[in-house]
């Protein structure tokens, strides 16, 4: 059975062969030039498709009895001229069975119009992505991929190389304009940002748009001549080289940039050739560059090589060379899509019957058509649903005047075979889609940073020796007098304020801090340098509270107790009645003094008692109290958080790359910080002038048991001096300049801490070492000895000691004189011959003797010795507090010892 019909089918194609055969004729539109922008693609794909016409008639196997006959126009890619070219294909004999076309305004327009008369429409050149519309076209198939397929394979480029910008220069034509939608919605699915420009025959104003928009990866949607255009204006423009990356069509010439000479360009070849060069091209594989043969026994090379015969000249320049094999393959589906509609139409349907309203012949056709699959000379040949060729991509990348495969793009699978052979200008790598605008944290230098942790390495460990030998000499009355427990605070504290100036300084040059740690960063800068302040200072401002509590008191007591005495005390009626009352007036005088030393010998002993180390411990808990009370109600409802403060951008002066560098000064910020800042500025200040106040105060006074609270009174006048100041400066004038306003702090807590912790213990530390425990006040038993007298009482005793060695002498001189005055009597007492003259005389005598001793008697220079005495024998140890009037202290002295 099978013999006989192999039999029947060879002789049925001799007697067809035999016979005459039957021509089916098609037409066929062909852009012979480019005309106004368009494509010239006839130049190269009419000789394909007369190739292709020629092989298959020379097939006996594909139609049989049969011959192809095409009828061409120039279309010149014009919609109106390809719309009358269809008026004579329809209208002027014979029938055309089918219609080719080439470029996409013009396949638009016929396979528009062909379904009214059944005519199926196969486009070669055909790329607009809008003739992939079933609805608008329902009989067009092409085998030139639509211009969709592209947008996937850029889009994948733009992720190779990070490019999440991008701008799409496009021609106002709508086979672009389609292309340049899918494109960008494509994009934005994928996060990619772009930018549109159009423009119509001159694109000079849409490159100067480009230049002001700073594009840098640019998509270019246009025909070959606007393309030439496009790259003229990109070198005059500068939209070329090292910054730039252009993507055009891949279906231009291998040469398409050189101008020619007709089109009078204002750019040299050379021009052109620097502005083309590194660009990258995207186009469905035309040419299958495999060894398999085709349907037609060629090789894609084979028919490349067999078309550039044609040509006998340089095939570079010739328009549609690369779409020649879709054009050559069109034809072969065609010719397949017509053998199977012969096979496929019933008996009594003979295929050169159709007229075009003939619906069976044209459904029978179009079925076949859309189950065509061959393989061609442009690889594989097949549709889908909505008409489109189904093929890869390829990318080629200008380098050095030629093109060069970059790899291939498969639409169906996704995936991107590349072959890492770009090059880029000047070696660097892929430049970036925009100016890469780099953040510079501006950060604390490291000429700022080192030196500053070196010194609060030595100031820490400073601490450290000196908390380590107080307690060695712990015993030593200079340290047991002066409450080492609260100097211990001041250690401490200043070692936080020390510590915290590493933290102050981060980030630094070659020390960084992430984002998520910075937000611990800010809370623990802000807690440990509050809470080292309110140690270090807290601790000294409980001594001066304490010193000016104490002396307070007793000072009020002791200037009651005078001022009752200077306005009870009538001097000069004393002075009236003082020959009358001698005996009397020196019992008064030796009660005045005896009360006053009794007074004072009180106030010194409560002075110079010991002094619980509670109180200080109060008073720095409740400072303390307070920090910790603000800290965890900021921290709590308004947390300190990252916020970065932007400086205007500058270009690096030595750098080639496309890069500006933006200032960011990271900063720890609150919503409500200034007023936070507010609260504790404002009670660290009114805290640092009361210690001031209170330290002036106290500046004369000194407790046995507070033996440094004038050094820690010079001590709190330094911290208070520098911090007014520098809190201003560092929160208003220098807030943005990173090294300046870590200089201010870490100067200032240098400074404080420094000073601080050397007026407090550098006496100490100097006495201990020069002075042997055996001198001090302090003997092995106990006892306390003679105390040190403030400059008040210093100078009242030194008054009163000048003052009682002037009436001994003159009391001596009295007292001489009465010897005299004795001597003489006791010699008239001897003469008797002159008894009653000496009786006379002696009373006289007596009465002068008694006037002298009733101003300078023995009883007076007792009474008033007895506060010097006080004084000189130790009675009354310690300091005395008086004001600041001394004169009067000693006037009143002085008027005492007088009378």
């Amino acid at each position: 059975m099978f013999v006989r019909s192999s039999w029947l089918l060879l002789w049925g194609t001799i007697v067809w062969a035999s016979a005459e055969p039957v021509t089916l004729h098609i037409g066929g539109t062909f852009p012979m030039e480019s005309g106004s922008g368009g494509w010239a693609g006839g130049e190269a794909c009419l000789p394909a498709v007369e190739m292709a016409l020629k092989d298959v008639n020379s097939r006996l196997d594909i139609l049989p009895g049969y011959v192809l006959n095409m009828t061409n126009h120039n279309s010149q890619c014009q919609p109106g001229l390809a719309m009358q070219q269809l008026y004579d294909f329809l209208y002027k004999p014979p029938t055309k069975l089918m219609l080719l076309t080439g470029c996409s305004p013009v396949t638009t327009v016929i396979a528009e119009a062909a379904p009214v008369w059944k005519l199926v429409v196969l486009s070669y050149g055909g790329s607009s992505p809008a003739l992939s519309n079933r609805n608008r076209f329902p009989t067009l198939f092409r085998t030139h991929p639509s211009a969709n397929m592209q947008n996937p394979t850029r889009i994948h480029i733009m992720e190779k190389f990070k490019w999440k910008r991008f701008t799409i220069l496009m021609s106002v034509e709508e086979v672009f304009v389609t292309t340049a939608k899918d494109l960008e919605a494509i994009a934005r699915k994928k996060g990619i940002k772009v930018d549109r420009q159009s423009f119509y025959g001159d694109p000079t104003d849409a490159m100067k748009t480009l230049q002001r928009q700073d594009a840098r990866i640019i998509v270019g949607l246009f025909y070959v001549t606007e393309a030439r255009k496009v790259l003229c204006q990109a070198y005059h423009h500068g939209l070329y080289g090292r910054r730039y990356v252009w993507f055009f069509i891949g279906w231009y010439a291998d040469t398409w940039y050189i101008p020619p000479p007709e089109e009078h360009l204002n750019c040299t070849a050379e021009q052109m050739t620097e502005a083309a060069e590194y660009h990258f091209t995207t186009e469905s594989v035309m040419l299958s560059r495999d060894n398999i043969p085709a349907i037609s026994e060629m090789t894609g090379m084979q028919f490349q090589q067999r078309l550039t015969q044609y040509f006998q000249k340089d095939t570079a320049n010739v328009g549609g060379f690369p779409e020649a094999p879709l054009a050559y393959d069109a034809v072969w589906a065609l010719a397949l899509a017509f053998n199977c509609t012969r096979n496929n139409l019933p008996s009594h349907i003979r295929l050169e019957n159709f007229t075009y309203d003939n619906k069976v012949i044209a459904d029978t056709l179009f079925q076949c058509v859309k189950n065509t699959s061959f393989r061609g000379v442009s690889g594989k040949v097949m549709f889908s649903d909505s008409g489109d060729r189904i093929a890869r991509t390829q990318i080629e990348q200008m380098q050095g005047g030629k093109y060069k495969i970059m790899g291939y793009y498969d639409t169906t699978s996704g995936d991107l075979e590349w072959y890492n052979k770009e090059q880029w200008l000047n070696g660097k790598g892929p430049p970036p889609d925009s100016t890469v605008i780099k953040k510079h944290a501006m950060t604390v230098s490291n000429e700022f940073y080192y030196p500053t942790i070196l010194f609060a390495v030595l100031g820490i460990a400073a601490c450290v020796f000196i908390y380590l030998f107080t307690q060695k000499h712990h015993e030593r009355l200079i340290i047991f007098q002066s409450q080492p427990e609260c100097n211990n605070i001041l250690l401490i504290g200043c070692s936080l304020c020390l510590f915290s100036l590493f933290l102050i300084g981060l980030p630094s040059d070659d020390i960084s801090i992430s984002e998520s740690l910075f937000p611990l960063l800010c809370h623990a800068r802000v807690t440990i340098l509050l809470f080292g302040f309110t140690f270090a200072y807290g601790s000294m401002f409980a001594k001066v509270w304490i010193v000016h509590r104490m002396g307070a008191t007793e000072n009020q007591q002791l200037a009651s107790r005078q001022k009752d005495e200077e306005e009870n005390t009538p001097w000069e009626g004393i002075r009236t009645l003082i020959s009358t009352m001698v005996g009397r007036q020196a019992l008064m005088r030796k009660s005045s003094g005896q009360a006053y030393g009794a007074l004072l010998e009180k106030r010194n002993t409560v002075l110079n008692q010991p002094i619980s180390s509670s109180k200080f411990y109060v008073i720095v808990a409740a400072l303390t109290a307070v920090d910790v009370f603000v800290c965890f109600v900021w921290v709590l409802i308004d947390p300190l958080h990252l916020t970065e403060q932007k400086f205007p951008l500058f270009t690096p002066a030595d750098s080639e790359e496309d890069e500006m560098i933006m200032p960011v000064l990271q900063q720890c910020q609150s919503n409500q910080q200034e007023v936070w800042i507010g609260i504790i500025m404002g009670f660290k200040c009114l805290l640092l002038v009361f210690g001031t106040f209170l330290s002036y105060e106290t500046r004369n006074l000194k407790l046995r048991f507070i033996n440094d609270s004038r050094f820690v009174g010079l001590a709190i006048y330094n911290v208070a001096v520098m911090t007014l100041v520098t809190a201003p400066v560092v929160t208003l004038l220098i807030h943005g300049k990173v090294d300046a306003n870590f200089a201010f702090i870490s100067l200032t807590v240098l400074i404080c801490t420094y000073i601080s912790v050397g007026l407090i213990y550098g006496p100490k530390i100097r006495h201990i070492i020069k002075v042997p425990p055996s001198a001090d006040e302090i003997q092995l038993n106990g006892n306390v000895g003679p105390g040190v007298m403030s400059k008040v009482d210093q100078k009242r005793y030194d008054m009163l000691k000048k003052e009682n060695e002037t009436l001994q002498i003159q009391i001596e001189e009295k007292e001489r004189k009465i010897h005299e005055c004795k001597e003489r009597l006791e010699e008239l007492t001897k003469n008797s011959e002159t008894e009653d003259m000496n009786a006379q005389l002696l009373c006289e005598n007596d009465k002068q003797i008694a006037d002298e001793n009733l101003t300078y008697s023995t009883a007076t220079t007792l009474t008033t010795t007895i506060p010097l005495i006080d004084l000189q024998n130790g009675n009354h140890p310690g300091q005395i507090y008086e004001n600041d009037n001394d004169d009067d202290g000693s006037s009143t002295s002085s008027d005492e010892i007088l009378l």
